[in-house]
């Protein structure tokens, strides 16, 4: 789920309000919060959905078709303004300071669309609680931050994070760094292709390692290895049987160490990866989510040379030679390393070669 980031302007007046509008049409904000009156002359793009922040009395006065959400400023007032908000889209705003006004805050999941919730503290513990209590009902819970730099760990909380974040009148410059940190929180989309293998052998032992990532893998996902960067084979997260050892759900056990790790827009050379570096966890469907490394296992191991093609480009990868190393299957099926051979169809990404430290670069390369 995308997160909505919203404006408040509602603590500004005269110039300094005009000012902040100009810059919301300018940023990624896909909804402005304001007070009655304050959108005098101003007129919204189609992609900012305009909330009102109104009492009771203010709601039954509001005559502004650009207002598509009404937004009690407490739960004191929420009736009132339910009563007068006709078609309009009711939400409500929460400060959250203590037990008290947590549940009475939880109280309200599933009686409002929207419900923004303004912590006293940067603990992100209520709001994983407010985050439970709203799932499964109609309720979106939006948290207003306190500083940009809690983006980051408030938009993963409980995995999918608050659906929207809301950015206070104090730190609107800010917008455009939340909105950075919300783009790189999303999954991408990238393309998988079939590849069938041409050649599958031991070739000795070689170092190969272990990504460990700080993430936990779903049982499809693994990441994208090859040799070169035309493009690398999908090899399975250690989240299969095995017989004679507890799984490793953190863990893709990735390949020999010369090999390259792809993520959406870059690569990384395994050795190259460190604790706290970005990496993707990759399913079939092309889903590439974005994981953080825990650290990296070199050990010596024998090691099998897989190669394979998708109509004329070859790639290849060298694994750990063990039948509990799986690769993805092109039906999206884990199997057993020492179960592919030539004809086996594989699941894999192709790219343009040409790389320079991980970057797509658009010179002339052999790779072999």
């Amino acid at each position: 789920m995308d997160t909505t980031l919203w404006a408040d302007v509602t603590r500004l007046k005269g110039d300094a309000t005009e000012a902040a509008l100009a810059h919301v049409r300018s940023s990624d904000a896909t909804g402005v919060l304001v007070r009655p009156g304050q959108l005098d002359g101003w007129e919204p793009l189609a992609r900012i959905t305009v909330a009102c922040l109104v009492t009771g009395e203010e709601a039954a006065r509001l005559d502004d078709a650009r207002v598509g959400v009404l937004v009690a400023p407490s739960p004191r007032e929420l009736d009132a303004v339910r009563a007068a908000a006709g078609n309009r889209t009711v939400g409500v705003r929460c400060e959250i300071t203590d037990g008290d006004t947590m549940n009475e805050a939880a109280a309200l999941c599933g009686s409002v669309h929207v419900l923004v919730a303004a912590f006293a503290d940067e603990t992100n513990i209520p709001l994983e609680l407010l985050l439970a209590r709203a799932q499964g009902t109609r309720t979106q819970v939006y948290k207003e931050l306190l500083t940009s730099a809690e983006t980051a760990s408030v938009a993963g909380v409980l995995e999918s994070g608050p659906a929207g974040l809301v950015v206070g009148a104090d730190h609107l410059a800010d917008l455009a760094k939340v909105s950075a940190v919300l783009r790189a929180e999303r999954h991408a989309q990238l393309d998988l292709v079939p590849l069938e293998v041409v050649r599958s052998e031991p070739v000795g032992m070689g170092y190969r390692g272990c990504i460990d990532t700080t993430h936990l893998f779903d049982e499809d996902e693994g990441m994208i290895i090859g040799s070169t960067s035309s493009g690398g084979i999908l090899v399975c997260a250690e989240v299969h049987y095995l017989p004679y050892m507890n799984l490793r759900p953190f863990r893709v056990n990735a390949g020999a160490v010369h090999s390259y790790v792809f993520g959406t827009d870059t690569t990384a050379y395994i050795t190259d990866l460190a604790a706290g570096e970005k990496c993707h966890a990759v399913n079939p469907s092309g889903r590439f989510r974005e994981a953080m490394v825990g650290r990296v296992k070199v050990e010596l191991r024998p090691l099998r040379l897989v190669e394979a093609r998708y109509e004329d480009v070859t790639v290849n990868v060298f694994l750990q030679d063990d039948w509990h190393v799986r690769v993805m299957s092109a039906e999206g099926k884990p199997l057993n390393l020492t179960e592919v051979v030539p004809g086996t169809r594989l699941l894999g990404r192709v790219t343009e070669p040409g790389r320079h430290v991980g970057i797509k670069v658009d010179e002339e390369i052999s790779e072999f």
